[in-house]
């Protein structure tokens, strides 16, 4: 999405939210909305053992947190999702500290009636977030533990020119993420190690070989992890 759109949707949630501040590791409220401006944030289940699993990752131009205010008002029609709604613990956490433009619920509701125009920020959030999870499922079925893992250290690495591994990347966020063991993740961190595709660069790893992580994550060369 453009810089220009980003303006434009901005624009139009300012009028009905105030923009806010919230630190790293904040459940967000149900009752309210949020338009990531900057950071990090993450749908997250908690298991049993009160442990975070993120499924959906969100970043910059993305609505969320707008599930629970769309159930409560247009409610769930077919018994499977509503016996697997009820089944279900997600809240949604910040990965890093992020700013937000945050809406009441109702409020958005009653504007979006008012303004057509932010029909296609939701429908674009859905759409994403549809496709975020369609290609999740598909990845961990179709692709190798160190293809989904490199995939992952792509999508979130940092634009700079030694990109920098987001230091919420941790071992235990990616195996829950990507449904494998927390050994299985360090164990092709540190074959990339090995291989000068990252490095340590202080309390962080940075990519060193882009193209070679991308060619692992395409599946086009192996990564030899597991001895």
């Amino acid at each position: 999405m453009s810089s220009r759109q980003f303006e434009i949707y901005e624009k139009h949630l300012k009028k009905i939210g105030k923009e806010v501040v919230i630190p790293k590791g904040t459940r967000l409220p149900s009752e309210n909305i949020y338009y990531l401006i900057e950071g990090v944030s993450a749908l997250t289940y908690l298991t049993p053992s009160g442990e975070e699993s993120s499924y959906i990752f969100f970043k910059q131009g993305m609505l969320l947190n707008f599930l629970p205010i769309l159930i409560h008002t247009t409610g769930l029609e077919i018994d499977i999702t509503r016996r697997r709604f009820s089944k279900i613990n997600h809240t949604i956490y910040t990965k890093t500290r992020c700013r937000f433009i945050c809406i009441p619920g109702e409020v958005f509701l009653d504007y979006l009636e008012k303004n057509p125009a932010l029909y296609m920020i939701l429908v674009r959030s859905l759409t994403e977030n549809m496709v975020n999870l369609l290609a999740l499922s598909t990845e961990i079925v179709s692709k190798s533990a160190s293809a989904r893992v490199c995939q992952v250290i792509l999508d979130f690495m940092s634009d700079d020119e030694e990109p920098v591994i987001p230091r919420f990347l941790t071992y235990t966020e990616i195996a829950f993420y990507l449904s494998m063991h927390e050994i299985t993740v360090a164990k092709i961190f540190k074959a990339l190690r090995r291989d000068n595709i990252i490095k340590k660069s202080g309390r962080s790893s940075v990519v060193v070989d882009v193209d070679t992580l991308t060619q692992i994550a395409d599946g086009a060369i192996d990564l030899h992890y597991k001895n």
